[in-house]
């Protein structure tokens, strides 16, 4: 490769980001993005939190609209950076009454799924 591996574009394995690792301003982009998304999907957990299912590599947590203000606006948080990584307008809503969101939540308290469940009338 003649030290020229480092110029071309690579996908980061962990976020998914495309980036030339050989130019300065793309790798900084790169460490911006890839702190953004570790910073925005760590869950601290708390102690009434609603547990559905326990594995061996994680747990699913139920988060509900009447849940204490921390845990709503976590609930927020993931959503809002879910809607950025799909393309989705940035909307300021607010957690939606009647829905449900579970997490699921991996080793060291890092979200690694999300699913937002509203009922449906017609």
């Amino acid at each position: 490769d003649a030290g020229q591996r480092q110029l071309g574009a690579r996908q980061c394995g962990s976020c998914g980001m495309l980036f030339a690792p050989g130019i300065p301003e793309d790798r900084l982009q790169h460490l911006r993005h890839h702190r953004r998304l570790r910073q925005g999907l760590c869950f601290p957990g708390w102690k009434p939190e609603r547990v559905v299912a326990e594995f061996w590599d994680g747990k699913i947590v139920l988060i509900l609209p009447e849940d204490p203000k921390h845990a709503v606006r976590k609930a927020q948080e993931v959503l809002r950076l879910v809607d950025s990584e799909l393309g989705f307008p940035a909307a300021p809503l607010p957690f939606p009454l009647r829905s449900r969101l579970y997490l699921f939540l991996g080793a060291g308290g890092s979200v690694l799924g999300c699913l937002e469940a509203q009922p449906l009338r017609q």
